[in-house]
């Protein structure tokens, strides 16, 4: 009697294929990503009519979820360049989900402001910005920011790896074997 492993072509790429369908569809390799899709560095959103300019920047350049990131904002006379002073600004973040996070009444005393913000949720996230001198509006302002997921710890991976990979391996050969057994071909001469 031979210790040697049974084989055939037909067997081993019936396995092969099993073991390859049940990796390609298992949960630890679905995945959103998102990408920041070449938006500039500085963002500017321009009001001929009422002559002003404001300027958008963040830091990081890569936001990441539940990470702080710096949103700054400069807003200028868009005929002479210079900041504009003595406003106030209402800024409403809106995130893929709907839901909102708003600041209201900013003080902007030398045409500049920032906020200190953490996105809850990767993903695309629009800025509102509301301008304000007294009562009145002076500009209403858009911007973009793509939001990236925090990267997994390595003990998750390698989890994500083990169970999406080892534990359909080891649920396939067990199948294999009772199936073998029950027809009463063993694996093994």
């Amino acid at each position: 009697m031979s210790d040697e492993f049974e084989t055939t072509p037909h067997k081993t790429l019936t396995f092969i294929t099993a073991i390859v369908l049940l990796w390609v569809g298992s949960p630890g390799f679905n995945s959103i990503l998102y990408a920041q899709l070449s938006v500039p560095l500085v963002q500017q959103w321009i009001d001929n009519e009422r002559d002003v300019k404001i300027e958008f920047s963040h830091n990081p350049q890569q936001p990441t979820a539940d990470s702080p990131t710096v949103l700054d904002f400069s807003i200028r006379n868009l005929t002479t360049g210079q900041k504009l002073n003595n406003l106030r600004a209402n800024v409403v973040i809106i995130n893929d989900f709907q839901k909102a996070s708003k600041f209201l009444n900013i003080p902007i005393s030398s045409g500049d402001f920032s906020l200190n913000y953490s996105f809850p949720y990767n993903g695309h996230n629009q800025i509102l910005v509301n301008l304000k001198r007294s009562s009145f509006g002076i500009a209403l302002a858009s911007f973009d920011v793509s939001v990236w997921a925090p990267a997994p710890s390595r003990d998750l991976l390698f989890e994500a790896i083990i169970f999406s990979v080892g534990f359909p391996a080891t649920v396939m050969v067990v199948i294999y074997t009772l199936l073998k057994k029950k027809r009463g071909n063993y694996i093994f001469k």
